[in-house]
């Protein structure tokens, strides 16, 4: 394994003493200084195209500033902005001077904002006007914040232009953190920021190119927000340091303007959630598609009924399994690897995976691993047995090397003496023609143990009452299984989820 990502170095700028913006701006703009890194589309509708040449010249003046600022190498800068230009340079800037960037999304109010400012010991802000209200209305003395810098202010603007557009990559080592990135538990409370490293970059590029399939002259989508570790890592360094041109839509979901832009930038690979997948496919036509080469799923379970959706399209669905603690894809598809409902597809190269008592289970290190979870050092320590690092994520493996995902550790459901998957009945539940969205979880039973309760949100204009309740329930036992049924079913408006949108199935159980 040792070898193979020894090997993997010569595609990207690898030394002891490194940064990871030499292998995803710095070598482009000598070899292609014209290309497109980024286009920015906003909710207006207005666009603004950065080559390589021009992104390398704005992350450079933001390096700059900070360095006038007197910010310190390993400084935590976290940035607090929707998917505009300034988030992208801020984050690739602040990287460039040796600082570990910590993005948020958007979408926290002031207490979300508190604790990530707090547990990350945030040394700058970086937000615009707007945003910066929640931050006023935070009560809590942040001792650590030395600097805000407010991106639409004409202090910055000012600030921003007196600065060179030269910029020598500031050297740390190599296992120091590029990213720190706060994550969501299942509870949908926020732990400590998880520490990603500049050597990330190896496995980050090789994944790009293995798992997504990204090819230097690629259109790419990644509708993730860099708050979350997929918008971070294959929507910023992955395809910079492969070449491609990377397209950033901001706002919120709408299916028209979603399939507008995948065929105006002629999109070739399209990173996205399953949720994400479920909504287009109410309104995309196979015609909609037919820029598409790859597209790629993360972050949920991907249902049987979506997959088989765009396989009726004529696209097949490459799913990826990873987490933010490893950092970059360790199981997937690809473009060889032939998809099936369920199937995450196997270890990528250079990764030994197993099933131990039906946990998911890697063997350390690999190249993007945590390097630790900031000031939780025993939480970072419980990932760890030995030479193992246990992921929680409970899945079965085949004879063929190919992984089943089945549930978090916590909400697999034992009935009877049976395990269940919740995501099976749900997938289930999700063929019906009535329900839009499901979630499973077990509740106690003298005799059984746990029985199904299912939460389901019904498709607009479809009426709740018993009768549906019953037909549910009959619709699951006859097209899974007689024993692993919801025998409760509670009618919800929406499913309790987390910002980047997986379900909170804790608050389920209260």
């Amino acid at each position: 394994m040792e070898k193979f990502w020894k090997k993997k170095e010569e595609d990207v700028i690898i030394n002891n003493d490194m940064n990871v913006i030499d292998s995803c701006i710095t070598r482009h703009v000598k070899n292609n200084p014209k290309k497109i890194a980024f286009t920015f589309q906003n909710e207006a509708g207005k666009v603004k195209n950065y080559s390589y040449e021009k992104l390398d010249s704005e992350v450079n003046k933001f390096a700059n500033l900070l360095v006038s600022l007197k910010i310190r190498k390993g400084s935590r800068i976290v940035l607090f902005l929707p998917k505009t230009p300034e988030l992208y340079i801020g984050i690739l800037g602040t990287i460039k001077a040796g600082c570990i960037a910590v993005p948020i999304f958007e979408a926290f109010q002031e207490d979300g904002l508190a604790i990530r400012l707090d547990r990350g010991n945030a040394n700058v802000l970086v937000t615009n006007k707007e945003l910066s209200k929640r931050y006023k209305k935070i009560n809590k003395k942040l001792r650590s914040l030395k600097e805000i810098i407010i991106i639409d202010s004409a202090k910055y603007k000012n600030g921003i232009k007196k600065q060179k557009n030269n910029f020598e990559s500031i050297l740390v080592n190599k296992q120091d953190s590029a990213f720190m990135i706060f994550t969501s538990s299942t509870a949908g409370t926020p732990v400590a920021g998880i520490q990603i490293p500049h050597y990330g970059i190896v496995q980050q590029h090789f994944t790009g190119q293995y798992s997504l399939g990204l090819k230097d002259n690629d259109n790419y989508w990644c509708t993730a927000h860099p708050g979350w570790v997929t918008g971070s890592i294959y929507g910023i360094l992955a395809p910079l340091s492969i070449g491609v041109s990377t397209h950033v839509l901001d706002g919120r979901y709408d299916f028209k303007t979603w399939i507008e832009f995948l065929k105006k930038n002629k999109i070739d690979v399209l990173y996205t959630a399953p949720t994400a997948l479920r909504l287009l496919k109410q309104n995309i036509k196979k015609n909609d598609l037919k820029n598409l080469r790859n597209i790629c799923s993360v972050g949920e379970a991907l249902t049987k009924a979506t997959f088989e959706h765009y396989n009726g399209l004529g696209k097949e669905i490459i799913d990826t399994y990873w987490q933010t603690e490893t950092g970059a894809i360790i199981i997937s598809g690809s473009e060889k690897l032939k998809g099936l409902p369920g199937r995450l597809g196997k270890a990528i190269p250079g990764i030994s995976v197993k099933v131990v008592k039906g946990e998911i289970i890697i063997k350390k290190p690999w190249p993007a691993m945590m390097t630790g979870i900031y000031k939780h050092d025993k939480m970072y320590k419980s990932y760890f047995k030995g030479k193992s690092f246990l992921t929680h994520d409970l899945a079965r493996k085949d004879k063929n090397e190919y992984f089943y995902f089945e549930a978090r550790k916590d909400d697999i459901i034992k009935s009877s003496g049976e395990r269940i998957s919740p995501i099976e009945i749900e997938s289930i539940l999700m063929k019906h023609k009535s329900v839009r969205e499901a979630a499973v979880i077990g509740i106690p039973h003298k005799l059984r143990g746990s029985i199904l309760k299912a939460f389901v949100v019904l498709k607009k204009d479809v009426k709740e009452n018993e009768k549906l309740k019953k037909e549910l329930g009959l619709f699951v036992k006859k097209k899974y299984a007689g024993h692993a049924y919801p025998k409760e079913i509670e009618f919800m408006k929406e499913l309790p989820k987390t910002n980047s949108g997986k379900i909170i199935r804790m608050k389920l159980r209260e």
